[in-house]
């Protein structure tokens, strides 16, 4: 995404691989609680930390861009940072966000055990909480299962909101794939979706990234996803 096409308000970091995900295409099922209070963090109403955690696939890293649209939508600054990326990066990076409304922190683990990382988020954690700005983390573990090594950072994550994400059932992983090719204006037969679903994933993460290598696909064949083709496509028998 170019810095001219990033809405109003959003921080371009070349590194983040942000892809412009909203609510709505988020199917809430048992966390109405947390999508509701991140919809306060982003629009300013709410002033608390979150902590996302759960297993992967249950829309964490959706959740935290969703925030960041809707920020940015609402005239805020925000900024989202994939620690997945972290060896791409320098925790000097960090320096200076604390100036903004918002701040996601996606994939809290991939950086626990490593100090300058963990230093730097404490001094972020610090800067956000005097300007009373939200910080969003999410995690593989809860605060208390986390691998943090500083005893202070590790502590602190825990003293405002923690949501335990809840897995998404398979009628509403279906749904979330109906609406992420719509938005795409993709043509993603229910059979097609179903079968995905049942044969190779019901992981999100999984599922979007087939979705957008078989829309891929599709346009460059100029062929309509049928099982028979996907199967091709997936090299499946």
């Amino acid at each position: 995404m170019s810095e001219s096409s990033l809405p109003a308000g959003q921080i371009p970091l070349p590194f983040a691989r942000f892809e412009r995900l909203d609510f709505g295409l988020y199917i809430t099922v048992n966390n109405l609680e947390t999508v509701a209070s991140l919809n306060r963090a982003a629009t300013g109403t709410g002033i608390r930390n979150h902590y996302l955690w759960g297993q992967e696939g249950t829309g964490k890293s959706h959740l935290l861009q969703a925030a960041c649209t809707l920020a940015s939508d609402s005239g805020r600054t925000a900024a989202y940072i994939p620690l997945q990326q972290n060896q791409e990066l320098s925790p000097g990076m960090l320096a200076g966000l604390g100036e903004l409304d918002l701040v996601c922190i996606d994939d809290l683990d991939y950086i626990q055990g490593k100090v300058e990382w963990e230093r730097a988020l404490f001094i972020l954690f610090n800067e956000m909480r005097d300007k009373q700005n939200p910080l969003l983390f999410s995690a593989a573990k809860s605060p208390k299962g986390s691998e943090i090594s500083m005893p202070d950072l590790k502590s602190r994550l825990a003293w405002d909101l923690v949501y335990h994400l809840a897995p998404i059932d398979e009628a509403s992983l279906i749904t979330a794939l109906q609406l992420r090719a719509n938005a795409r204006l993709f043509d993603f037969p229910d059979e097609v979706i179903e079968f995905l679903v049942k044969r190779v994933s019901r992981d999100t993460h999984t599922l979007f990234k087939l979705l957008n290598q078989l829309d891929t696909a599709s346009l460059q064949s100029q062929k309509k996803l049928t099982i028979p083709f996907v199967k091709s496509v997936l090299g499946l028998s």
